[in-house]
């Protein structure tokens, strides 16, 4: 999930949010230890907030009397009666349902609690039989005829309950049991307009969250670098999305254990969020990490892919993401997430880069799967066609997903620049993790990027063409594959599929340095600085070049040193770390 004012992939800025108006949730991550909400007589339906959620890791404690979404005030034992009556006797028997439900959450659910990272007893391993491929070690396939409860939690109601209406976020549905269904060998997760919202309240949509936690939890491995391979992870999900202004689907993943503290200290995995108003082929992929809000930090980023009938000749994507089903993963290792969709890594970070801030992504996090309707960051769904170009929000709407897996092994995959000059010359992309053939592999690029040499091998060079790059342009896609399947010692059956057919690929950010290739095309544009706060590997030209506002975090940063005379630590500090955190946190030298 994305806060505050993070870049959306099509370049539009977001302003700065406060607490109560968090567009991405999650100013505090709501992991409700204690609080339980029953549908119907399902025990299998809790509260576990999360990302859309603010935190209430200690409601009742530290946070009693905390509002919730900015307009709405906590709800209370007394918002669940116009659901079950008011009569003594419903009074009566909501108290016994709900006291039996916090003894079982305590005592099943949350009873996993540990200390440090790895991985626990809670990952149900897929079974070893031939079909099996040997590097998958948990999924949920939807093959039956409903959401399988020994991996997964329904999360019930608008987060009122917890104090939190809206779930933080001024979000506008119901979570609810009968919003999800298993057939088909899918999961759907559907959104619906009411006409009569529960209770007579102010909710007019339905929709449905599940949760892993305690069910399905996951670490990293040990990374084996020998043989120049390593060992990782892979979360990943096929799904084909919704779409429409106000819609807002996501899988991602929250720490079991807060052992570092209360959101964000403990970290937050979005694999996948996509936002209606930025049409159906944009996705986005975040971390969220750091200090207490005000002073959280994000690393976000969008891919676009290209819409059905335009696709490029390298391209492997086909089909709009609500037209047909697409992969999205991220996968981990020790100090390293990378983030991708159809194989094609568009994303990563590193410990190094997130330095000096605390790395929290080694330890064990679990699945979400839900579909939001309006909030802050995607806005609400309208009736018609509004001046602002957005269609009218059609209902229902499904998130549809295939399948839930996670993968353990070595995955080959493209290393080389992930961000060049719009006129460099000279870059190398390698296949690592793989076996280097002569004549096993067949890359493809875009017309404005030459391959110099090592076609049909695991390393190419290439040189862009600036004078081809149209004034849209400001990323391509370097895609291989393999041609000789058999001569490559590729340790995980899937990854060795997958690099045959449909291939690998990697996103390239295409910039432009103070104006080197062409001046109107302003989406490339970055200037380069003569200060780097301290940090050279995370306050990139790129980072600097983010815009906040009305200025990039590179000429606030200039502004306060030469106008303010302040020193370039002091001037990172306070545009990094004081002012704005999100875009330009990278740049923040100092942490208190």
């Amino acid at each position: 999930m994305i806060c505050d004012d993070a870049p959306s992939a099509d370049g539009n800025d977001r302003k700065e949010m406060s607490p109560n108006s968090n567009h991405l949730g999650s100013y505090q991550q709501c992991l409700v230890h204690e609080a339980l909400s029953v549908d119907g007589a399902d025990a299998d339906s809790v509260h576990v907030g999360g990302a859309h959620d603010a935190d209430a890791d200690s409601l009742g404690s530290s946070h009693a009397g905390r509002p919730g979404a900015e307009g709405s005030a906590p709800c209370s034992y007394a918002s669940f009666l116009p659901l079950w009556g008011s009569s003594r006797a419903a009074q009566v028997a909501l108290a016994v349902v709900l006291s039996f439900g916090i003894g079982w959450l305590s005592s099943d659910v949350f009873s996993t609690r540990r200390e440090g990272g790895g991985s626990t007893g809670h990952q149900q391993q897929v079974q070893d039989d031939d079909d099996t491929p040997p590097d998958l070690i948990w999924s949920d396939e939807f093959d039956g005829d409903s959401v399988d409860l020994s991996k997964w939690t329904f999360v019930n109601g608008n987060g009122c309950d917890v104090g939190l209406c809206g779930w933080g976020n001024n979000e506008l549905e119901w979570y609810s049991p009968s919003n999800a269904r298993v057939s088909d060998g899918h999961l759907t997760i559907e959104a619906r307009k009411l006409l009569a919202p529960p209770g007579g309240g102010p909710v007019g949509y339905t929709s449905a969250k599940i949760v892993s936690k305690g069910k399905a939890d996951f670490g990293v491995v040990d990374s084996d670098s020998d043989g120049g391979t390593e060992k990782s992870r892979r979360f990943e999900a096929r799904m084909k999305l919704p779409w429409g202004q106000g819609i807002w689907p996501a899988f991602w993943m929250l720490p079991t254990y807060d052992a570092y503290g209360g959101w964000p200290k403990s970290g937050e995995i979005d694999i996948m969020e996509n936002i209606g108003k930025e049409g159906p082929n944009t996705v986005h992929g975040t971390v969220h990490y750091g200090l207490d809000w005000p002073q959280h930090q994000y690393s976000e980023a969008g891919i676009t892919l290209p819409a059905r009938g335009s696709m490029p000749s390298y391209h492997p994507a086909s089909g709009n993401l609500n037209e047909t089903f697409h992969t999205y993963a991220v996968e981990r290792l020790p100090g390293v997430m990378r983030w991708y969709v159809d194989d094609i890594m568009y994303s990563s970070v590193t410990k190094e880069e997130m330095k000096p801030y605390r790395w929290t992504f080694d330890e064990d996090f679990y699945f979400i799967l839900n579909l939001a309707v309006g909030g802050n960051w995607p806005g609400n769904p309208v009736d018609k066609d509004d001046p602002d170009g957005n269609d009218a929000t059609v209902f229902p709407q499904s998130l549809e997903v295939d399948y839930v897996r996670v993968y353990e092994g070595t995955f080959p995959r493209i290393a080389g620049k992930s961000v060049v000059s719009c006129s460099e010359r000279g870059v190398v992309y390698e296949v690592v993790n793989a076996k280097d053939n002569e004549g096993s592999y067949t890359w493809s690029v875009p017309d404005y990027v030459t391959i110099q040499e090592g076609q049909g091998t695991s390393r190419v060079t290439v040189n862009l063409d600036y004078p081809m790059l149209e004034s849209n342009i400001d990323s391509a896609v370097i895609h291989v594959k393999a041609t000789n399947i058999n001569d490559l010692s590729v340790q995980t059956s899937t990854a060795l599929a997958r690099l045959q057919e449909p291939g690998i690929g990697l996103r390239v950010k295409i910039v432009d340095l103070d104006a080197q290739c062409s001046s109107a095309n302003t989406t490339m544009l970055v200037r380069k600085y003569n200060f780097d706060c301290g940090r050279p590997s995370a306050c990139t030209p790129y980072v600097l070049s983010r815009t906040t506002e009305e200025f990039t975090c590179g000429e606030r940063i200039e502004w306060l040193i030469n106008e303010e005379r302040k020193d370039e630590i002091d001037a990172c500090h306070e545009v990094g770390y004081k002012q704005f955190h999100g875009h330009c946190g990278p740049c923040n030298p100092l942490v208190p």
